[in-house]
């Protein structure tokens, strides 16, 4: 079940974000650029909170398994550092984001995949048991001109922050839910090969 859509992929550096037609689900509350679900809203407005809201929005308790769509390249900017949050993550991730240029006609895709989380579900599981599991290292020996392909790789808690930084991802977790993951799977597009990070969800990739 979804509870809101949103244009922003706080993840969406161009070091990590290509593919101008990808959308995901995502247990994370991105924040900026979002629409909720009327049904949500209701459930919400009485209770909603001055300020810090976005951190609000994304405890368990309050998203009850929920989902948000997100796109991989960003169709909104945030153009500021000043606000609640005191700019926080603006010059080191938000300022690089980038903001998507091209055209792309939804209305003419198949998003059946993103209607429901268990076509969701197989259709990332089928995404991720098609793909070639490597270590992090082997990135860098893949060349700029290699052809795309689809790689996965498995993460721990304790090594995220070593896939983070190599990919120029923020670092963090909000209860639980790193920024644009899905089930702790992240998708990104890295010099046109589509990655997968990978940690204990789907178990089948577990090879």
């Amino acid at each position: 079940c979804l509870f809101c859509v949103s244009a922003w992929n706080e993840n969406g550096k161009p070091s990590a974000a290509n593919d101008t037609k990808a959308i995901y689900r995502s247990d994370f509350f991105p924040g900026l650029g979002w629409m909720l679900l009327r049904p949500f809203w209701l459930e919400l407005r009485s209770q909603w909170p001055n300020e810090y809201w976005d951190e609000y929005l994304r405890r368990s308790h309050v998203r009850k398994g929920r989902q948000c769509l997100r796109p991989e390249v960003s169709r909104v900017r945030t153009f500021g550092e000043v606000g609640v949050s005191k700019g926080k993550f603006y010059a080191s991730h938000l300022r690089h984001v980038r903001l998507n240029s091209e055209l792309t006609n939804w209305t003419s895709m198949d998003l059946s995949y993103v209607s429901s989380a268990p076509r969701f579900d197989d259709y990332l599981s089928q995404e991720i048991s098609g793909s070639d599991f490597v270590i992090l290292e082997y990135l860098s020996t893949l060349a700029k001109t290699a052809e795309p392909r689809k790689l996965a790789i498995l993460y721990e808690d304790r090594t995220w922050i070593r896939c983070a930084k190599f990919f120029g991802l923020p670092e963090d977790q909000k209860d639980g839910v790193r920024r644009g993951t899905y089930r702790g799977v992240l998708a990104l597009t890295w010099q046109r090969h589509k990655v997968y990070l990978v940690r204990d969800w789907p178990i089948l990739t577990k090879r």
